[in-house]
């Protein structure tokens, strides 16, 4: 016999077993992360590209605009409206419509508030706010009110009003012992913008990642408002460029924040 090594009797090791059909391809998983990134990536980006603004006025539908003066008739939605839901806004109404307090509008608006209460589209949305009592909310006239674009100019989230205040006991938003908010803020980020206290432009971010952006990324779009013969809150035509009504998503020059029958924009 020769000294070859005897051969071995094991079994082959066993193939490993197919993917199951349904599973996935890692190159497909990657594929789908990377554009996740650089969506994200781009929108963190957004405030700090040139001419974006000039982008996404042209492109974004918030940017459409009525013919003529529109009066003001909230959208149908209990929830956002309470018992104001599709009702015409009247600058005399100080029960329906009390200072300190907001409500959500679709501009332009399909004429139907019905419809506009199922309209998803933030871009065509606006927070309609009664001032506070000390900042002229009862004066009964169109500098009432402010109504801002429900687009945050951050990342795209929709602020919403905060009444939050503790110096009036008789007006909207009262808590005692609570510190006093006043502000337009974004619940994702915790960007807040004026409403007018303290002398700062109206709309202008204070706090939160808005605030840092450079101008004119760091104020909200918003209407300018009027009133008919018989007190109908109506929105004057917008010009949508940052030097007037502001791009949304985008930003607006500040100007000097002052009230000219209902904000206007210099």
């Amino acid at each position: 016999m020769s000294g070859e090594a005897p051969k071995s009797s094991a079994p082959p090791a066993p193939a490993p077993p197919p993917r199951p059909a349904g599973a996935p391809a890692n190159k497909s998983r990657r594929r789908f992360l990377t554009l996740f990134a650089v969506v994200g990536g781009l929108l963190t980006l957004v405030p700090w590209i040139p001419n974006m603004g000039a982008f996404l006025s042209s492109s974004a539908g918030g940017a459409a605009t009525a013919t003529g003066n529109q009066t003001i008739i909230l959208d149908e939605n209990t929830l956002e409206n309470g018992n104001a839901s599709g009702k015409t806004v009247n600058v005399n109404d100080l029960t329906t419509f009390p200072p300190n307090s907001t409500w959500v509008m679709t501009y332009p608006s399909s004429g139907s508030p019905s419809i506009d209460g199922q309209n998803p589209n933030t871009f065509v949305k606006f927070a309609l706010i009664r001032l506070p009592k000390e900042l002229g909310g009862a004066n009964k006239s169109a500098s009432d009110f402010v109504a801002f674009s429900k687009v945050c100019v951050h990342l795209w989230c929709s602020p919403n009003y905060n009444p939050t205040q503790s110096v009036d006991s008789s007006e909207n938003g009262y808590m005692a012992g609570e510190a006093t908010h006043e502000l337009y803020e974004c619940p994702c980020h915790g960007s807040g913008y004026s409403v007018g206290a303290d002398g700062k432009p109206v709309g202008l971010a204070l706090i939160g990642p808005a605030s840092v952006q450079p101008a004119p990324t760091n104020a909200i779009p918003l209407l300018t408002l009027t009133t008919d013969t018989s007190g109908n809150l109506q929105v004057v035509p917008p010009i949508w460029d940052v030097d007037h009504n502001g791009v949304v998503a985008y930003g607006r020059v500040t100007g000097n924040g002052a009230f000219t029958g209902g904000y206007n924009p210099q």
